[in-house]
């Protein structure tokens, strides 16, 4: 490569956005550069929403006692501390949607101005600057605001699709790797446990179904009774398991007293810590273990996997796939179960926009 290639090779990856420590990458550095202009390699959006990743919002929440000014007031704090919206204490960020402004000259296949897009790549990593927090609601983890971010080269985006209310579409495109990696991981035959209900979670299961045949089983398991009832009403899961996933012998005889096998692979999308001692004895011997949750401990997982004697291989859910959501967004468009389950009554046409 000429040195000419490699400096914008780098340059595509932000690393000129790191202001501290130098030479690292966005995602694990301390503090980014989001002033204007845009540059080369990047577009820049015009920020109208955040969708943080459960994990980072219920820390919020709870840190913030469940205040919605005080929960603002943290987010803004973060994002001018480190100039991107990186939780320091769950390490995670979410993704954000927002209207094309200005592109640069040599980023590759970019977006037309004027295009709503959806960041896909995590916020921990993206330049960012808030004017303002608009409004934050209990009930969501996604935040109104005014902002401005840079997406640069490297980072996967996705369009607004014109068929899904918005607050649907951020959803989706937010934990779209859950479907796309049960869907490679899951035995044409067998048991897949979701543990976790959200969305992440209903998209794993539908995935399962979607890939394994009619004689296979999917299990869902949550501590909260409605989210399993939800997603056991709506057809998703074969058998629905009410339990604590943070105490791992009652939820054991929870399997147990439900006549669920052990699982050929489980997917964990729970935001909830300490779940990791029960999803690898659920699991059976040379199983695998997929975990898409920013609340895994993996030092846990690997030490408890090592002190039980338990053979299963453990994969990191890495919130990318090659389709960039795109079997994400057609399950939820020919899923019957899976819309019921997320209460999305009607696919049509219901935003503005491009959506190839």
């Amino acid at each position: 490569m000429k040195p000419d290639e490699f400096t914008i090779a780098v340059k595509g990856l932000g690393t000129d956005r790191v202001i501290r420590p130098i030479g690292s990458l966005p995602q694990p550095a301390e503090e980014l550069d989001p002033s204007p202009p845009v540059r080369s390699h990047e577009f820049e959006i015009a920020v109208e929403r955040l969708c943080l990743d459960s994990t980072s919002y219920r820390n919020i929440r709870d840190q913030a006692g469940a205040d919605p000014t005080r929960m603002g007031e943290r987010i803004l704090e973060i994002v001018a501390t480190r100039g991107k919206m990186h939780n320091p204490v769950t390490d995670s960020g979410g993704v954000a949607l927002g209207t094309v402004s200005a592109v640069g000259a040599q980023f590759p296949n970019p977006p037309e101005i004027g295009d709503r897009v959806v960041t896909l790549a995590s916020l921990t990593l993206t330049p960012l600057r808030l004017d303002s927090i608009v409004r934050v609601t209990l009930d969501s983890a996604q935040v109104s605001v005014t902002g401005t971010a840079y997406i640069c080269a490297s980072a996967p985006w996705g369009l607004l699709p014109d068929d899904l209310d918005i607050a649907t579409a951020v959803e989706i495109y937010d934990v779209y790797g859950a479907a796309s990696h049960t869907a490679r991981l899951a035995p044409s035959s067998g048991v897949v446990y979701v543990l976790g209900c959200g969305h992440a979670g209903k998209l794993a299961m539908a995935a399962a179904r979607d890939t394994m045949d009619a004689d296979s089983l999917v299990v869902a398991i949550d501590v909260d009774e409605r989210a399993v009832s939800r997603v056991r009403d709506a057809g998703l899961c074969d058998i629905g398991i009410v339990t604590d996933l943070q105490n791992p012998v009652t939820a054991l005889a929870a399997l147990r007293d439900a006549g669920a096998p052990p699982a050929d692979l489980t997917v964990v999308v729970v935001n909830a810590a300490r779940c990791e001692p029960f999803s690898i004895l659920a699991t059976k011997e040379r199983g695998t273990v997929l975990f898409f949750s920013m609340a895994t401990n993996f030092s846990t997982a690997a030490l408890t996997a090592d002190g039980m004697g338990h053979d299963v291989t453990m994969l990191i859910g890495s919130g990318y796939t090659p389709d960039t959501g795109k079997y994400a967004l057609d399950l939820v468009r020919r899923t019957p179960a899976l819309r019921a389950a997320m209460g999305i009554e009607t696919v049509g046409i219901e935003n503005p926009g491009r959506t190839s």
